[in-house]
């Protein structure tokens, strides 16, 4: 049968373009193969399946397609692909995400992105890139989510950032970002999370505008150097549930429209310079859960209004210059679990209605002015491991429930003016590492019950009226490091039993009537005070010797 020339020219003119589309990659596919060849990490490794043969890059991982197998994302993260942001992004106009976290990326964000008007979300965080944020970004009306933290990026925020009218997260924290926030922050309606903090350099106050972007939750602006008051138009923001900014340099008082954030949950403003009293209007936060003021410049009384936000689990309003008492109200903050007041102003009583607070874990209230007995309704606090009260005016006995906190492990009630025994049920306190009772007036015997106390570290007690001798079963302490003793009555000798104190390093007996000697065997031992010469050992390494 005679061969039809036409048909065998249109079948291989046929087959020929089939064979060739079959393995042909598209523009897109080449374009990202471009960008592989341009890393000089372990990008043959990790991005083994972008490989030429394929028609379309949809399969290879990291790449998102629509359903015209269009790239619409590229997302690699923690991979070491080492190099530079590419450039090309002509043929990727489809991409609506370009994620490259922690790829060790260095150099600068490209200008070219501008270009990709269909990006909602763009993360090159947590790698190298330097240089300042270009402000062509801000072209990108579809952007939601804009990732460029933890990099090393210098210069303003852009003042266009405004121009971001789609924007709902900007997190920029832990670069070395400088000047102030632009005012045209507040024209980003659509904004719930701003978190720049960690930028040492970015200064002045923050804008009043900020009270326009009522759609915020998180507010962050840590560890900078941002001045000045707090804009009342905070007051505006009733979706805010975190506020952040401290480390920082506030002044001025905290405005009483706070209080109208009722969504609010986390208040972190310690470290700055904010004077002024704490707002009476915190007490319409029910949902506050962290209130953190320490080191600041604040004055007047804790407000009890306070006591209404029933899901506190922290108050810590330390170093400032509180005065007036503990609100009893706080025995309504059952979730309580930290109570820290220390280095005020504050007098009165301790609330006994704090024994209310059954999920305390931390009282922290020294050095203040606190007078009154230790309520021994604090030995209902089953959860606490923290109690200090040092440096006030209490007296009075250490009460006896206080054995019942079962999970203590630290007091230190130095330096007041506490009379009585020591409890023998302080030393039940399996978990009990730390015990200060130093500089009070507390008089009888050390309890023979000490030796059951075998996590017991540190036992201070110099400076009181105690009488008797060191109890022979404190050598069954073999985790005690610090015995201070010094400034007592004690009378006897050194018990031979101190030798199972391995671990002593500091031993002080002075101003006592004790005689004796020490046992060779405290090798550890590197500070010795006593009133009577004691015999050098070699395997001591004394640094202090301290004879009276």
């Amino acid at each position: 049968m005679p061969v039809n020339l036409w048909t065998l020219f249109f079948s291989y003119s046929f087959l020929i373009p089939l064979s060739y589309t079959a393995f042909a990659l598209n523009q897109q596919g080449q374009t990202l193969l471009s960008w592989k060849r341009s890393f000089r990490g372990s990008s043959e490794e990790a991005l083994n399946d972008w490989v030429p043969s394929d028609q379309t890059p949809c399969k290879w991982s990291g790449i998102a397609c629509n359903f015209n197998n269009e790239v619409v994302g590229v997302e690699l993260r923690y991979v070491d692909l080492f190099g530079q942001v590419p450039t090309n992004f002509t043929s990727l106009l489809t991409l609506n995400k370009l994620i490259l976290s922690g790829t060790n990326l260095t150099g600068l964000i490209p200008k070219e992105m501008s270009i990709l008007t269909q990006l909602s979300h763009l993360d090159l965080s947590d790698n190298g890139l330097s240089g300042e944020i270009p402000s062509e970004l801000c072209s990108l009306q579809r952007l939601e989510k804009l990732y460029l933290n933890s990099n090393q990026l210098k210069g303003s925020i852009p003042i266009h950032i405004g121009n971001l009218t789609s924007l709902k997260w900007l997190i920029l924290h832990d670069n070395q970002l400088s000047g102030e926030i632009p005012s045209t922050i507040g024209n980003l309606k659509n904004l719930q999370v701003i978190r720049t903090g960690g930028n040492k350099n970015l200064e002045g106050p923050l804008p009043q505008t900020i009270g326009n972007c009522t759609d915020l939750v998180m507010l962050g602006l840590a560890e900078t150097s941002i001045s000045g008051p707090l804009p009342p138009s905070l007051g505006l923001l009733k979706k805010l549930e975190t506020i952040a900014i401290y480390t920082a340099f506030l002044s001025g008082e905290i405005p009483a429209e706070l209080g109208g954030c009722t969504k609010l949950q986390n208040v972190y403003l310690y470290e700055n310079s904010l004077a002024g009293s704490i707002p009476r209007s915190l007490g319409n936060l029910r949902n506050l859960r962290n209130l953190l003021l320490w080191e600041n410049n604040m004055v007047g009384s804790i407000p009890p209004e306070l006591g209404n936000c029933n899901e506190l689990l922290v108050i810590d309003a330390s170093m400032n210059s509180l005065t007036g008492s503990i609100p009893q109200s706080f025995g309504n903050l059952t979730s309580l679990r930290e109570l820290q007041l220390s280095v005020n102003q504050i007098s009165g009583e301790i609330p006994s209605t704090l024994g209310n607070c059954s999920q305390m874990t931390h009282i922290q209230l020294d050095n203040n002015q606190i007078t009154g007995s230790i309520p021994g309704e604090l030995g209902n606090l089953a959860n606490l491991t923290l109690l200090f009260l040092w440096h006030n005016k209490l007296e009075g006995n250490i009460p006896d429930p206080i054995s019942n906190c079962q999970n203590l492990e630290s007091i230190d009630l130095s330096e007041n003016s506490l009379t009585g025994h020591i409890p023998k049920g302080i030393f039940k306190l399996k978990k009990l590492n730390k015990l200060l009772l130093l500089s009070n007036n507390l008089s009888g015997e050390i309890p023979t019950e000490i030796g059951n106390c075998s996590s017991l570290g540190r036992f201070r007690a110099t400076d009181n009226k105690l009488t008797g001798s060191i109890p022979v079963q404190i050598g069954s302490l073999e985790n005690l490091s610090f015995l201070d003793l010094g400034s007592n009555r004690l009378t006897g000798f050194i018990p031979e039993e101190i030798s199972g104190c391995q671990n002593l390093t500091f031993l002080d007996l002075h101003s006592n009537s004790i005689g004796g000697t020490l046992p060779v065997s405290l090798s550890k031992l590197v500070s010795l005070q006593t009133d009577s010469p004691v015999p050098f050992q070699p395997n001591w390494g004394l640094a202090r010797i301290y004879s009276y």
